[in-house]
Parts: C-alpha cells; sequence; structure tokens
C-alpha cells in the first residue's frame, strides 16, 4: 500500500506574511510549535521561514520583516505524491518541511518528523524572548 502525503499532512497550516515581523513568526511558531511557517500573500505561497532563519535576525526580530529572512521559491509536494518522495526531496534539499500545494493553493504542510525522519538542522530549543 502506498502511503500519500495527505495521509500525515498537516491540513491546518499556519501561516505569516511577507511584511509581518519576525517577533510575529517567532510567536506563531511558539504557539504552535511549528519550526517552520510557509509565507503566503494574496492567498499564494510566496516563501518559508523557519527557526533557522529567525536565528540570523535574533536580535531585531521586531524591525526585521518575514519577507527579508524567508527563503522563496520552496520546495513544495502534492498531497497525491508518496511519502517516500517527500522523504527523498527532504534529504536531496536538507529541508524540514515541505510545503502542501494543490491547484496552485497552500492545502498543508508535511514536516521530517511527520515521516518520522531526523531534522536536517537540528537546533537546540530556544526561546526568542530570552536571547542572551
Amino acid at each position: 500500500m502506498m502511503h500519500l502525503v495527505e495521509v500525515r499532512m498537516t491540513r491546518n497550516v499556519v501561516t505569516v506574511r511577507p511584511a509581518d515581523t519576525l517577533a510575529a513568526a517567532a510567536s506563531k511558531m511558539q504557539a504552535g510549535p511549528f519550526r517552520r511557517l510557509p509565507v503566503v500573500e494574496a492567498d499564494q505561497l510566496v516563501g518559508i521561514v523557519s527557526e533557522f532563519d529567525l536565528r540570523r535576525y535574533v536580535d531585531a526580530l521586531d524591525s526585521t520583516l518575514v519577507k527579508t529572512a524567508m527563503t522563496r521559491h520552496p520546495i513544495t509536494v502534492m498531497p497525491s505524491e508518496t511519502l517516500d518522495h517527500a522523504a527523498t526531496l527532504m534529504r536531496q534539499h536538507k529541508v524540514g518541511a515541505l510545503p502542501v500545494m494543490h491547484l496552485g493553493k497552500l492545502v498543508g504542510i508535511v514536516a521530517a518528523r511527520d515521516l518520522m525522519m531526523p531534522e536536517p538542522q537540528p537546533l537546540p530549543e530556544w526561546d526568542p524572548r530570552n536571547r542572551r
């Protein structure tokens, strides 16, 4: 039996906008808890921002916009693709999550942990409020 992305993906995806601050993204990640958020503008996926991206701006979360730190044109999968294919893409591109697209719309996200895979860049737990 083939296991498809749609079986393991998270459907109600928490997203941010390019014009949101990294502080807003960080608080959504913590509330999640998630390590990545798709970036959506006018119903279009325009990027993905990760905890790793936030760390580069840790002293400027309130003044830096998501669009500055996000990865544009993220690698995506479709709900009908296999989990093996998703895992291969994650390993090839060293990413920990893939937005799931259907007919040009963001319909989910599948993360390494959904596939029981290790994170590509393990990060210690962090709290952007305790910056030092």
